[in-house]
């Protein structure tokens, strides 16, 4: 034999040893053993036979569906409220920045923030020693001029003088009488009093310091009554009217505040295209403070048997609203139409009918036919029978049956 020969028969060889023992390792790609391929034949029909199967009342081993565990409530007529809301500040009925009046130091300061004054109370006195001593002098000047006015009348009375010489003596004292009023305003004004009774929110000034004309010295409030002033778009200012009660909820307080409305005002702030509303608090909002925020609930509309239910049986997707209804043990799925909604309940145009029992609580895990358990039947006077158990003499169809029938 010469090479090639040789050299054809080895590949040969070669091939039909790994053929061998691929063939013995069942690692052949387009072939298998009888044996393999029977096994999966009966690994594929037992798993055909598990998916086959389905529980049924005569398996022992099959699964029962359980019921699904929610909550009811009966949809019925109730008052319901539609509400605009704003936020706001309080505000004092009055809250004044008192300046002085002239220049000079603070010789004394009377009060402290927080204490409360009575109208005309001095709060503060500039040092006046030359303004005292100008209102003395004019005070002297002018008792001399009274006398000698006093003595004129009764000379005039016996006419031992004239009436020009009376009339001059009487001009006279009328000018000491202004001469001592300008003295007493200069000495007032090194004062700063209280222009009202009220309470002291801000000092701004100390003994010493020198003051200009027209410098801050306090801010003085009357807290009696308490307003707060909310803008709302000229629409729904439309809804509102003087004198209606209104709810004002402060920032850090439990309990919600009494408010009526003081009144609306009559034009449109043209730069934000609202109107204003100024609210009067009622007296017994003495644990607010001025400056503190506040949330403010109007009613804008009100209907008094309206078809209303939790809102939380509410199911949102997007822009559509549903409800599960309860129907015996299972539920249906209902597409509704709101109308107004307050706090806790929104108004039902259509969809659901006063008498239906919809799912408030346990909604997750529903869709329409799944079996419900309801764990507050008795509460709300559902009653789970099936349509074979009930009679229609004792249970009759519920409102949604009956609309389905028609």
């Amino acid at each position: 034999m010469n090479r090639r020969t040789l050299g054809i028969l080895l590949i040969i060889a070669v091939l039909i040893g790994a053929g061998a023992f691929l063939y013995a390792t069942d690692k052949l790609p387009f072939a298998a053993r009888d044996g393999v391929a029977q096994a999966d034949t009966s690994a594929t029909a037992a798993g055909d036979a598990v998916t086959a199967a389905e529980p049924g009342e005569g398996d022992p081993d099959a699964v029962e569906i359980k019921p699904i565990p929610v909550e009811l409530c009966l949809v019925e007529g109730r008052g319901i409220a539609a509400y605009y809301r704003a936020a706001s500040v309080i505000e004092a009925d009055r809250l004044v920045e008192l300046v002085s009046r002239t220049q000079g130091r603070v010789a004394r300061v009377n009060v402290e923030e927080g204490d409360w004054v009575e109208q005309g109370r001095i709060l503060v006195e500039l040092e006046n020693d030359r303004e005292r001593i100008q209102l003395r002098k004019a005070e002297l000047t002018l008792g001399d001029k009274q006398r000698l006015r006093d003595r004129s009348r009764l000379m005039l009375e016996e006419e031992l003088i004239s009436q020009q010489e009376f009339d001059d003596v009487d001009s006279a004292y009328k000018l000491a009488e202004a001469e001592k009023d300008l003295a007493a305003i200069a000495l007032e004004e090194k004062r700063i009093r209280a222009p009202f009774a009220g309470r002291i929110t801000e000092r701004k000034i100390v003994p010493g310091q020198q003051l200009g004309a027209l410098t801050p010295a306090f801010t003085i409030g009357d807290f009696v009554p308490l307003r707060v002033r909310v803008y709302l778009p000229e629409a729904i200012a439309r809804k509102v009217s003087d004198g209606q009660r209104v709810i004002v909820s402060p920032e850090g307080m439990d309990s919600d505040l009494e408010a009526v409305v003081e009144r609306v005002s009559p034009v449109v702030d043209p730069a934000t295209s609202t109107v204003r509303l100024t609210l009067l608090l009622a007296e017994e909002a003495g644990l607010v403070r001025v400056g503190g925020f506040v949330k403010v609930r109007i009613t804008t509309d009100e209907h008094h048997d309206a078809l209303a239910i939790p809102k939380l049986a509410l199911v949102e997707e997007g822009a559509l609203r549903s409800v599960f209804v309860a129907e015996a043990d299972t539920v249906r799925k209902v597409e509704i139409e709101t109308g107004l909604y307050d706090e806790s309940h929104v108004e039902v145009l259509e969809g659901v009918f006063a008498g239906d029992y919809v799912v408030t609580m346990g909604q997750g895990g529903l869709r329409t036919g799944s079996r419900i358990e309801a764990l507050n039947a008795e509460a709300v006077g559902f009653r789970p029978a099936t349509d074979t158990q009930r009679d229609p003499a004792e249970d009759p169809a519920s409102p949604t049956e009956l609309a389905k029938s028609e």
